[in-house]
């Protein structure tokens, strides 16, 4: 992660903190999933775009204040160039909301587990070595008492040390894989 972008998060937070007095005064319970992602694989350098195959979930608690937290979870898999992959990833979640009827969410995203599989030639190279972030804001809209939820998230995670067991030896590739995407989200909130 650049300086840059650990002051723009920070400056974010910061922001949003200052402002807490603009939030609902609702607590609020978010559930959503993706529904459709296009995704950007950069092995070494070589840089491929697709709409990979994607599922998950996320959910969020909004605090009075504004300020909430949640965990989300993604898998991504399909075949790039011959090579088979599958991704799986969990994140932890800070958001602040402003709006009362009609909301509007910031938030941003810290990767905590991350696993990465590629497979080619016969061979299936697993990792667990991971780092990440990511960005989104979600807009809500009442409906029957609750919430609609409508979304759009960008993730960026890099998986390292990608290894294998082949003829009783460890083989370790040397290349980095980084997976970029961006997908839009749909679910639902409880207000209370």
């Amino acid at each position: 992660m650049t300086v840059l972008k650990k002051i723009s998060i920070l400056t974010v937070f910061f922001i949003f903190c200052a402002f807490h007095a603009g939030a609902e005064e609702l607590w609020r319970l978010r559930y959503s999933v993706p529904t459709s992602a296009d995704s950007e694989i950069t092995r070494g350098s070589s840089k491929t775009s697709e709409e990979l195959s994607i599922s998950g979930h996320s959910g969020n608690l909004v605090f009075a204040n504004g300020i909430g937290f949640g965990y989300s979870t993604v898998r991504t898999n399909g075949s790039l160039g011959g090579i088979d992959y599958k991704f799986k990833n969990h994140s932890l979640d800070l958001t602040y909301t402003i709006g009362n009827e009609f909301s509007l969410t910031l938030g941003a995203g810290r990767l905590v587990y991350g696993r990465g599989e590629q497979s080619m030639s016969g061979n299936s190279y697993l990792t667990e070595s991971s780092s990440g972030e990511g960005l989104f804001m979600n807009f809500g809209i009442p409906f029957l008492g609750g919430e609609l939820l409508l979304g759009y998230r960008q993730n960026n995670t890099e998986y390292n040390n990608f290894q294998s067991q082949i003829s009783g030896q460890s083989v370790i590739l040397e290349d980095s894989v980084k997976l970029f995407s961006t997908q839009l989200n749909a679910g639902f909130g409880i207000l209370f």
